[in-house]
């Protein structure tokens, strides 16, 4: 019996083809019905996302007038338009306040919108990473600002910034503001010998 030297070629050949059909048929079986292949979803998720709880409410429900009296609605639209011009412009208030869910449910307040004013929430964003674009503010105690007013990470942001709009700072108090801290140095500086 002559076997042929290119056998294995024909082997491999045959073998590939069972390849290509089996994950033909296995894809086939694994994708659903309602699957959009233009926009790469499943088209039932929708009804599934919105037949869950809603836990974020978008700025929208911020600043509606369905929840508080005028003057607060107006507060947050104030707040909601300086964001809008601000660095922040990209975010939503839940994004430091935290979802509307835990603030309302069944459209009545369930717990006051209390934000954490520790540097953990600005440093989620703006902790240095190297995998982040240099134009992307990052603490950094060699920053000019932060150097000259000795700004150590643990010294509250807002003591300094609106968190609403960063780059409007606070009323800052220049290095020779500070107050001496003995006497002679407090004679010295008002002259006194």
């Amino acid at each position: 019996m002559n076997i042929s030297p290119r056998t294995h070629i024909y082997r491999l050949l045959v073998l590939l083809v069972l390849v290509v059909v089996g994950f033909i048929a296995v894809r086939g079986l694994a994708i659903p019905s309602s699957w959009d292949s233009e926009q790469f979803f499943r088209l039932d998720s929708l009804d599934e996302l919105k037949s869950q709880p809603m836990k974020i409410g978008g700025n929208e429900s911020c600043a509606g007038a369905s929840c508080h009296d005028q003057e607060k609605v107006a507060k947050h639209k104030t707040q909601l338009a300086t964001v809008g011009r601000g660095s922040h412009k990209g975010l939503a208030c839940e994004n430091c306040h935290g979802p509307l869910s835990v603030h309302v449910s069944d459209n009545k307040k369930i717990a006051s919108a209390v934000i954490d004013h520790e540097n953990k929430l600005c440093l989620g964003c703006h902790g240095q990473l190297v995998s982040r674009p240099k134009k992307f503010a990052q603490f950094d105690t060699e920053h000019t600002g932060h150097w000259y007013f000795d700004v150590e990470i643990t010294k509250p942001c807002r003591d300094c910034h609106n968190p609403h709009n960063p780059r409007q700072m606070s009323e800052r108090k220049d290095k020779s503001d500070k107050q001496p801290e003995t006497k002679s140095e407090q004679s010295s500086t008002n002259g006194e010998v």
